[in-house]
């Protein structure tokens, strides 16, 4: 007779307990809840006590509350609205940044920020002096977070043969992700996160002054151009975005991410139109 499960002793060993709460780690579970069901319309709202004796500035003055807890707004506006979406003074502080290493350092996350704390590293954007162009991509996958290099592992490869095809080396372009962050889990940012972290990539786009911008997946384009944009239905024709700090608006070409051309041979068919275009844009005007 097999005895109750209450009655049933189950020992772990400490490397299956490390290897549980890893599995939960790359789920994305980011909350402990416990045991027994939580009434939370009846709890009273819980007083902080006020922060006394600390010089550091809060990482969320600078960017949006949403990123580091708060409600924040459901709903990401696009880039052509013009400012950040940050709260009065963090948005000032980080469009007033003068330059790229100035902007990072504004921008360091404490432990308290959720995708600082989660990712294993915080990707930042390369400047290339006399860059034609800028690549702005995804959020950080694995490969990514793991070295702490935009376009890294077999989406950086995959890059580095459509740059050639088009006459073009990775190290002549300018570069920046989405976020800075890779999301728990290589989850879908949320449109809150997405907000929080479009003041800094607006700045980086300011300070860098590219030509012209191409986006390299969803995330980038739904953060420059607005929540419904869709690279299916953008791609193949340029688009102006507004960036504050620049007089004019910047073209915009969508493209697919380098890893979705493993999806079908339409997807590499259509990068390679979308790169004629590129070429077309590159090439000098007779």
């Amino acid at each position: 007779m097999t005895p109750p499960v209450s009655d049933v002793s189950v020992v772990l060993s400490r490397a299956d307990l490390l290897a549980a709460l890893q599995l939960q780690y790359d789920w994305g579970v980011d909350e402990a809840l416990c045991e027994m069901p939580v009434d939370r319309l009846a709890e009273a709202t819980p007083q902080l006590p006020p922060r006394v004796g600390t010089e550091r500035q809060d990482f969320a003055q600078h960017l949006p509350e949403a990123l580091s807890g708060g409600d924040g707004a459901r709903r990401m506006p696009a880039a052509k609205a013009g400012s950040a979406s940050a709260s009065g003074l963090s948005a000032r502080a980080v469009e007033e940044a003068p330059d790229l290493p100035t902007l990072m350092r504004l921008t360091e996350a404490p432990g308290d920020l959720f995708l600082a704390r989660t990712a294993t590293h915080r990707l930042e954007p390369v400047f290339v002096e006399g860059a034609p162009f800028m690549l702005i991509g995804e959020a950080p996958d694995a490969d990514e977070d793991r070295s702490g290099t935009l376009f890294a592992g077999e989406g950086g490869a995959l890059l580095e043969k459509m740059l050639r095809s088009a006459g073009l080396e990775r190290g002549g372009i300018s570069m920046a992700p989405a976020l800075p962050w890779r999301p728990p889990g290589g989850r879908t940012p949320s449109d809150a996160e997405m907000q929080a972290c479009l003041p800094l990539l607006l700045r980086t786009i300011a300070l860098c002054r590219p030509g012209f911008l191409v986006t390299m997946g969803v995330t980038p384009l739904k953060m420059l151009v607005g929540p419904d944009a869709a690279v299916g239905r953008m791609r193949g024709r340029w688009t102006d975005v507004s960036v504050p700090g620049l007089a004019t608006p910047v073209p915009l070409l969508p493209m697919r991410h380098p890893l979705q051309l493993r999806a079908s041979a339409a997807a590499r068919r259509n990068a390679w139109q979308d790169l004629l275009i590129l070429m077309e844009k590159l090439s000098p005007e007779e």
